[in-house]
């Protein structure tokens, strides 16, 4: 009959210890879920992107001269899939026009690749610090910059800039 006792007693106390380990559990998950709740309310808005506001600032290290036609630069990243898929259509507007692409990021060697005809091509810290020269909030950005490297028209896509005429 003790054993009976001693038995019953230390199942009664281990099914406490549960007890309390699942309340401990089920308080934890709540305070979690009201902190993604509140993660989730500050996240559901998304701020776009207007690259309009780009325009006027200046690019170092593109002046160059005041009337040759405006260069289009784009601004790329390693890890934006939006970015390989915008490349090719840049790359074909090198054909026709005097461009420059810069590259964040690393490995850049599979982004590089797609933009190797690019004539001007700038990868590693260069790229970083013209990026946050100029204010690149998100990629890819394209920028037309004219003669004096000061912005005249931006956008977050290849259809948003006018084409240009082909070279002579």
């Amino acid at each position: 009959m003790a054993f009976l006792v001693v038995a019953l007693v230390l199942v009664t106390g281990l099914c406490c210890l549960l007890l309390v380990l699942v309340l401990a559990v089920l308080r934890r998950l709540r305070e979690h879920e009201t902190r993604f709740e509140r993660l989730n309310a500050a996240t559901d808005e998304f701020a776009y992107y207007d690259g309009a506001e780009l325009v006027g600032r200046r690019v170092p290290g593109f002046a160059g001269h005041p009337d040759a036609a405006p260069r289009l630069v784009g601004f790329f990243s390693v890890g934006c899939d939006t970015c390989h898929e915008q490349a090719p259509r840049f790359l074909a507007s090198a054909a026709v026009r005097d461009t420059s692409a810069i590259v964040l990021g690393s490995p850049a060697e599979e982004l590089t690749g797609l933009l190797g005809e690019v004539p001007r091509l700038i990868v590693g810290e260069e790229g970083d610090t013209l990026a946050k020269a100029v204010g690149i909030k998100a990629f890819p950005t394209f920028v037309e910059v004219d003669g004096d490297g000061v912005i005249v028209r931006a956008a977050v896509d290849m259809a948003e800039l006018p084409a240009a005429a082909p070279a002579l």
